[in-house]
């Protein structure tokens, strides 16, 4: 039998001698996770990402001139004359929107006229006035007193109703009347 040979490493003074530690598998150390996939490089990620467009520069304000004081005084004007329609034919763009309060739409200067033409069939203007116009950066807001007698029953009505008006390029593009009560 062959002898092993001393080792001729000289043994470390004051040191502690070590024992080997058995574990049981409830105490072996816990496995590292898995590696997760690599990530795409980021070219090619941002490839696939919308791109976002850059927040505008916060400057201050804008000048907002649309003429919606010269069009609302026009319109008051020729509602006060008893030329209630003719703010209609002039300022109307022919994308106009009018939204009655009772919630209905009528898109385009044709439809809107259509309703007009509604409503001098079943009434009779027979009176009225045109308070404002109140103007805002895109637009005014008129209150109207309106006195009128429906044709079928022959009943007058006093009417008071806002309407608000939204102003583009020069024309309405949209007019909504709210009722009061």
């Amino acid at each position: 039998m062959a002898k092993k040979k001393a080792s001729k490493k000289p043994a470390a003074r004051n040191s502690k001698p070590t024992t080997a530690k058995r574990t049981t598998p409830a105490q072996k150390p816990a496995k590292k996770p898995a590696k997760k996939p690599a990530k795409k490089p980021a070219a090619k990620a941002a490839k696939k990402a919308p791109k976002r467009s850059a927040a505008p520069a916060i400057t201050g304000p804008e000048q907002v001139t649309t003429g919606p004081a010269e069009i609302g005084a026009d319109l008051v004007a020729l509602f006060n004359a008893g030329k209630a329609d003719e703010p209609c034919r002039k300022w109307w763009a022919n994308e106009v929107v009018s939204i009655e309060g009772m919630g209905m739409a009528f898109h385009g200067k044709k439809a809107a006229e259509e309703k007009n033409k509604g409503w001098y069939e079943q009434h009779e203007l027979l009176g009225g006035t045109a308070e404002g116009p109140y103007v805002g950066a895109t637009g005014f807001a008129v209150k109207f007193n309106v006195h009128a007698r429906e044709r079928a029953t022959g009943r007058e009505i006093q009417m008071n109703e806002v309407g608000v008006y939204t102003v583009r390029d020069g024309k309405i593009i949209c007019e909504e009347f709210m009722y009061g009560t």
